[in-house]
């Protein structure tokens, strides 16, 4: 018992000191503790973090900590995941794993060690995110800090959501069709679909119901907490604007009642089930099981319709390479069409895109974000794969690529993208022609983050969870805030706007063009 408990602490203790050691770990902690500084404004400027029943709620350390610790389970809850699901993945690109694959060590006790390093992890960053909430309500704070209350906020709402996602993260890396590019897009919009529906059914039932245990959120039970004890579920929280002429309201934080306490304990144990099923997938880095697993992959429903796209594939990737060219835009269209030889299930898609496009009736409201839904996936990885697969040096033998790396493969991310969208921006050019503008600059604007996210992470995920919230938040907005349609889907956007996303684009870019010489300078 003594010696499991050794390598499972060993475990825990290697992978959250891999994680801290890594830049972009410190550069998410920092962002993350200067959160509360965003979100918790003065008073005195006519917002308020949080409010209750149409009043502003007391900055006391219940309603701030309440405030807080919900902005944090969505962190834990959205971003967490996309953070920490490469634990398995890590081992397996640094040989580490076959190495553990010749230990005494059991496959149950590694995926446990990786749940709890995940759960250690996470944990770490809620704490310093709670830290620096306090200080702030020391700085904006209406009321004396009551640490404990404070404290109390987040034990009851943090604990599910961390638990949740650490154990499924090592659940969708253990399952062959969920541990790639599919399954980061799935749990997104599971994660959309699951908040909603959880949400609406404590706000609409009358007492207890089985939503209550897979609430991971906490979002349920503080509405069923105000209907309970104040008997409303007018709740705002975030930066809005408040009737300075209504007195404050004191929140008196939420209770720990047993009938409440019980499906939130629920909540944090079950998840732990999915453990059970990653252990049944879990291959332990046995070579034979991984080339098997790899084998099966190309005989799923995935690999089998990418085997009949191939020779279509080949045809448009023939077309787009052309021949030779040692210049930048002919090392691009090379790079163009590896994306997609990659991927011959994309040939597919451009070809649906273009049909909907030519179709459709709802062009700009249906088509367009579906669309560039689509692009992002597709060209989340084009300006990472490289370093993910440690080729960086051969790309770098050839002098133009290693210094217009960024240039590069922004001119292939936004080719790529145009092959999905040519079709759609034809279209729209001849139907409302004063959008293509605004649909040319939110293309751009998409190309950018995804190169300069993907050069300063190294990682995919970090431009595909941002781009797809942002565009979650575009797509249910329709239009309402004009700032925020940046590629004009449901408005024509003021020659302002259109600037400042132009702008942004060229600003994404300058900073990966210098954080890449940064790097050949330290590194090359």
């Amino acid at each position: 018992m003594t010696g499991r408990l050794q390598r499972l602490f060993a475990i825990i203790r290697a992978d959250f000191l891999i994680r801290l050691r890594r830049p972009s770990t410190v550069v998410v902690f920092l962002l993350l503790s200067a959160m509360p500084y965003l979100w918790i404004p003065d008073p005195s400027t006519g917002k308020a973090l949080i409010q209750l029943m149409g009043r502003r709620a007391l900055y006391n350390s219940a309603a701030l900590g309440m405030a807080t610790a919900l902005i944090a389970t969505i962190f834990v809850s959205l971003f967490g995941f996309y953070v920490i699901s490469n634990a398995l993945r890590r081992d397996i690109q640094t040989r580490c794993g076959y190495v553990i694959a010749s230990t005494t060590m059991r496959g149950s006790e590694y995926i446990a060690g990786k749940f709890a390093g995940n759960v250690v992890f996470l944990t770490v960053f809620m704490t310093g995110f709670m830290i620096a909430s306090m200080v702030m309500q020391l700085v904006r704070g209406e009321a004396p800090l009551e640490p404990f209350t404070f404290a109390k906020q987040y034990l009851l709402l943090v604990p599910p959501s961390i638990v949740f996602v650490s154990a499924l993260a090592i659940f969708f890396e253990c399952t062959p069709l969920l541990r790639g590019k599919f399954g980061d897009v799935l749990y997104f919009f599971l994660w959309v679909g699951a908040q909603g529906v959880i949400t609406y059914k404590l706000e609409t039932s009358n007492g207890h119901s089985w939503a209550q245990y897979f609430d991971t959120s906490g979002l349920g039970f503080v509405l069923l907490q105000m209907k309970t004890y104040y008997h409303s579920t007018s709740l705002a929280i975030g930066s809005t604007n408040f009737d300075a002429k209504l007195a404050p309201i004191v929140f008196t934080g939420l209770r720990a009642a047993p009938s409440l306490l019980l499906p939130r304990i629920v909540a944090t144990i079950w998840p732990i089930a999915l453990l059970v099923l990653a252990r049944l997938f879990f291959h332990r880095f046995d070579p034979a099981r991984v080339r098997a697993a790899a084998a099966a992959a190309r005989k799923s429903w995935m690999g089998r319709f990418n085997a009949i796209a191939k020779p279509l594939a080949r045809l448009v990737t023939s077309a787009i390479a052309g021949g030779r060219s040692n210049s930048l835009l002919g090392s691009a269209r090379a790079d163009a069409a590896t994306t997609l030889a990659a991927m011959p299930l994309s040939v597919f898609a451009i070809i649906g895109v273009a049909i909907a496009a030519l179709t459709s009736t709802k062009l700009f409201h249906g088509v367009m974000p579906i669309a560039f839904a689509v692009v992002a996936i597709v060209i989340a990885d084009i300006s990472c794969r490289e370093k993910r697969a440690g080729t960086s040096a051969l790309i770098y033998a050839a002098p133009s690529l290693r210094t217009n790396f960024v240039l590069w493969k922004f001119i292939t991310t936004f080719a790529v993208a145009m092959l999905f969208l040519v079709v759609p921006f034809a279209r729209a050019a001849t139907t409302r022609p004063a959008s293509l503008l605004a649909l040319l600059i939110g293309l751009a604007f998409t190309c950018a983050a995804a190169t300069t996210l993907g050069t300063l992470s190294a990682n995919p995920k970090t431009f595909l969870v941002g781009f797809l919230s942002f565009w979650y938040i575009v797509t249910q907005d329709r239009g309402a805030s004009p700032a925020m349609d940046f590629a004009g889907w449901y408005t024509t956007p003021a020659p302002a706007v259109l600037a400042s996303y132009a702008l942004a684009s060229l600003a994404l870019l300058a900073a990966a063009h210098a954080f890449h010489l940064r790097e050949l300078r330290r590194r090359w």
